[in-house]
């Protein structure tokens, strides 16, 4: 190559954001790598990524829960448990959450082939693939409602500790024992009128809790990164999902959690069928979805129609 072409042919590589996977054991990657000297060429204006839309919680009573969650869910001594073990360690894997029937049924929604998957980057930031509501059959439509349920809200509250409804114990009301009931009832210190407590909630000033979320595929090659600008902040992220029950966390897909300037891994949630996780995270954590490699395609074998798994993946915010 003549010296022009070299450089031509570099940069042209610059412009690349991923290098593929090497597939043979008799191959090895070869890189170039070094300066360009020249003089500065001016930097475009930095692009701002808009957020994902949060919304409030959509008024549903404690009848969506009976609809779709284990019932071993909905006991207050479970509950209790479970926010013990969810103040110690800032996490927990709820294991079959959903109903087996309305699990099953939203696995056979995911394939239909009339769903319309939008492919989302940028690719030095991400890459997977996001469902577009308009197209989703109404199983699934009603499972997105249900995570964003006035219901779901409370009963994510008393899982966490976290004020995520009104009806959501403070601080202060946690030590003198008062709780809420994610059935739809209240102790009795809790307000007799709900919208006296909502106006008084207002007044006070308090924020309203919020969550945004999407439904995703994960599939060969997909993957998100830790960037300078990602926005970190107090939440609660709620991962559900749905076909990876033969998935090995040798193809990569699980999200791992790390402190900010730091390598060291904190926590790392591996996709699991029916499989609720719930990890809060301060403004120090960071997260990223691992790469899903070649051999995520073995399961072809065994779901040919099928590449990949998906996700619910929301974040919930006091």
């Amino acid at each position: 190559l003549s010296h022009s072409e070299l450089i031509r042919y570099l940069s042209d590589m610059l412009l690349m954001f991923q290098v593929s996977e090497i597939l043979s054991e008799e191959k090895c990657r070869l890189s170039v790598s070094g300066w360009f000297h020249g003089p500065p060429i001016e930097r475009p204006a930095r692009y701002i990524e808009a957020p994902l839309p949060r919304s409030p919680h959509i008024p549903y009573d404690h009848e969506i829960l009976y609809e779709w969650v284990n019932l071993v869910y909905l006991d207050m001594d479970s509950q209790a448990q479970i926010q013990e073990e969810f103040e110690e360690r800032s996490e927990i894997l709820l294991k079959d959450f959903l109903k087996k029937e309305k699990f099953h049924l939203l696995c056979e929604a995911l394939e239909n082939k009339d769903i319309q998957w939008s492919s989302r980057g940028p690719p030095n930031k991400r890459l997977y693939e996001t469902a577009e509501e308009d197209s989703l059959p109404d199983i699934l439509k009603n499972f997105l409602q249900f995570l964003r349920s006035e219901a779901l809200f409370l009963l994510l509250s008393n899982f966490t500790g976290l004020k995520l409804h009104f009806l959501a114990p403070s601080d202060e009301d946690a030590g003198e024992g008062r709780a809420a009931d994610s059935a739809g009832t209240s102790q009795p210190d809790q307000p007799d009128n709900i919208s006296e407590a909502q106006d008084s909630e207002t007044q006070n000033g308090s924020s309203t809790p919020m969550c945004a979320g999407e439904l995703r595929r994960w599939t060969n090659g997909h993957y998100t990164l830790v960037h300078d600008n990602q926005a970190t902040e107090f939440a609660l992220d709620l991962l559900f999902y749905c076909g990876c029950e033969d998935w090995d966390p040798g193809y990569g897909g699980f999200t791992s959690y790390i402190a900010k300037g730091e390598d060291e891994e904190l926590l790392t949630v591996n996709p699991e069928d029916n499989c609720l996780a719930l990890v809060y995270r301060d403004k120090e954590t960071m997260k990223f979805v691992k790469y899903i490699n070649h051999r995520s395609l073995a399961c072809l074998k065994k779901h040919p129609s099928r590449r990949g798994f998906w996700d619910f993946s929301f974040v919930y915010y006091e």
